[in-house]
């Protein structure tokens, strides 16, 4: 999945294109969908690049919880306590000595394992950079925007890799006591064992370009050939 996103003051547009990797698959996943908000707009632009289609959407039904009852829905959640069996056994942090570069970022790569019973674990692989100002301000802009959309709620806090080792560490409670790594995460893979050698679930997200460029208000709207 490729995630772009465009963000300036007042405005937000966000593409996401899935590739199915296997023949058979691309039928079922191949899609590239977006999004345009506009500040001052009653309504969320949605379009399929694909079929050429938009339609609109109410804020309200746009920040909706989903429904994870249904048996189509696959949701991802934990919890521990101190006597649970399933809670880790250890949890280890390491940091490269060398400097990386990963997409034209200097960073050192840093890899968390948590063990769980029976060879089971969890493996973090995260790049992480000391200051990535360009990345606060998008999420700064992303924020308020959608915040503007919807004011009932908290003030909403945006973050790009929320399934990283320091969150999941923090859900820990005190189970584990390990400083968060500083700075910004520019790439993580994360990996689930269930055996010493093949994972069973690999997830991996990065920063592939990040860039300030001058505001066209051209680039939020829906070419003319899309049908409502």
């Amino acid at each position: 999945m490729i995630v772009n996103q465009t963000v300036a003051l007042g405005f937000l547009k966000t593409e996401t294109k899935i590739e199915a990797k296997r023949f058979y698959a691309c039928w079922l996943m191949d899609d590239e969908t977006g999004t345009i908000m506009i500040d001052g707009s009653e309504k969320i632009i949605k379009y399929n690049k694909k079929k050429e289609e938009y339609w609109l959407q109410s804020p309200v039904n746009y920040f909706k919880e989903p429904d994870t009852s249904s048996n189509n829905t696959k949701s991802f959640s934990f919890s521990f306590s101190p006597n649970d069996e399933n809670s880790p056994t250890s949890v280890t942090r390491t940091c490269g000595s060398e400097i990386e570069s990963a997409h034209g970022f200097r960073t050192k790569r840093w890899i968390t394992t948590i063990n769980f019973f029976k060879e089971k674990s969890m493996v973090y692989e995260e790049w992480f950079v000391d200051e990535l100002p360009l990345m606060r301000l998008s999420d700064s802009l992303e924020s308020a925007i959608k915040t503007n959309f919807n004011p009932e709620e908290d003030t909403l806090e945006i973050g790009l890799f929320d399934f990283s080792s320091n969150i999941f560490i923090q859900e820990m409670d005190s189970l584990v006591t390990l400083e968060p790594i500083s700075g910004s995460a520019i790439k993580i893979n994360f990996s689930v064992f269930e055996e010493p050698i093949n994972p069973k679930t690999t997830l991996g997200f990065e920063i592939l370009e990040l860039y300030a460029e001058p505001m066209d208000t051209g680039y939020f709207v829906i070419p003319e050939i899309y049908k409502r």
